[in-house]
């Protein structure tokens, strides 16, 4: 009698055990499901607050391009630094910058007809100037330059014998092939043969990837830490410290038409026996047609980051590229 009450006990105790065991399996994994939709509506709620937050970038867009559509400038509503608008169960944060103040990289794949080969177009002696600039030295910068044209070009020719084509990223302990056109992030120049990680940073705030290959730089918008930028147009015939001067010079409501830009002091020193004045002077513009507005939405312990791309046609804005993630 006394053993089957022992074996009862133990049955009971294992039934005990197992039922333990199924109940804690099925609180975890409901924590883990409620958790899961947790996080889904919380993505949803912030992506949806994304897309408000876009609308508001082009309605402040719209409004400064309806009051002043020949002239974008810093004292404008968009470029206020930023913003911060509470929501309900959360924050988004936030910045409009104007795209146009700085180098697109996508112009070092535009070809220019009749240089001789090996020979810099005009955006990559601009580049190539930018990274001396940024304390790059004459070759390696040169090396740097021509690695980028090949890596934006169509065809797997190297631009000149300091160029880089698949042959060489191939060569890596771990391979791959040139992108063989244009940038759609700046992150992208990660890839590319002598950008290093602390190069890479010093050129994030010079530059940019837009979907097209134009080089044209809104002066009115560069900012003091652009200086590097503004020298590097006119080629080394002007220092980072001279390139600071004229972007304080600047007036208030900015330049109000390239005329003006030109008739700095600086600026006609500059260019005195220059003989790509006339595509400097086509570079320089004091009106953008494209903007980024960099939002960071935070609902609970979620933070979603959106980097979204403005183009404007018809005196109107719209938002042409989502990235999400944002930049490094």
């Amino acid at each position: 009698m006394r053993r089957q009450r022992g074996v009862a006990l133990l049955v009971v105790l294992l039934i005990l055990a197992v039922m333990m065991m199924v109940a804690t399996s099925i609180s975890s994994r409901f924590q883990s499901a409620l958790f899961r939709t947790s996080n889904l509506v919380n993505q949803t709620q912030a992506r949806w607050y994304a897309y408000g937050s876009e609308a508001l970038v082009a309605k402040v867009l719209n409004q400064d391009i309806k009051d002043s559509p020949l002239v974008t400038q810093l004292g404008q509503y968009w470029a206020s630094e930023n913003q911060n608008f509470p929501v309900d169960g959360g924050l988004i944060t936030g910045q409009v910058v104007d795209a146009q103040a700085c180098f697109n990289l996508n112009a070092l794949g535009k070809t220019e007809s009749g240089l001789p080969a090996g020979q810099l177009p005009f955006a990559g002696k601009v580049f190539k100037q930018l990274l001396i600039q940024l304390q790059v030295d004459d070759y390696e910068a040169e090396q740097i330059t021509a690695a980028m044209i090949d890596w934006l070009d169509s065809d797997d020719t190297l631009f000149s014998s300091l160029g880089a084509e698949d042959a060489w990223y191939q060569s890596l302990k771990v391979p791959y092939l040139t992108a063989n056109k244009k940038m759609s992030d700046v992150s992208e120049i990660r890839m590319v043969r002598g950008i290093s990680p602390a190069l890479y940073r010093r050129l994030l705030p010079q530059v940019c990837a837009l979907p097209n290959t134009d080089l044209k730089i809104n002066v009115n918008t560069l900012r003091g830490y652009q200086a590097p930028l503004m020298a590097a147009l006119f080629l080394g015939k002007m220092s980072n410290d001279t390139g600071l001067e004229l972007i304080q010079d600047r007036p208030t409501d900015g330049w109000q038409q390239e005329a003006d830009f030109k008739g700095m002091s600086q600026v006609t020193a500059a260019v005195t026996g220059l003989s790509e004045v006339s595509q400097i002077y086509s570079a320089v513009v004091v009106s953008s047609y494209f903007f980024e507005a960099r939002m960071q939405i935070e609902i609970d312990s979620l933070r979603l980051r959106v980097n979204s791309l403005y183009k404007r046609a018809n005196n109107k804005v719209s938002v042409i590229r989502r990235l999400y993630g944002g930049q490094e």
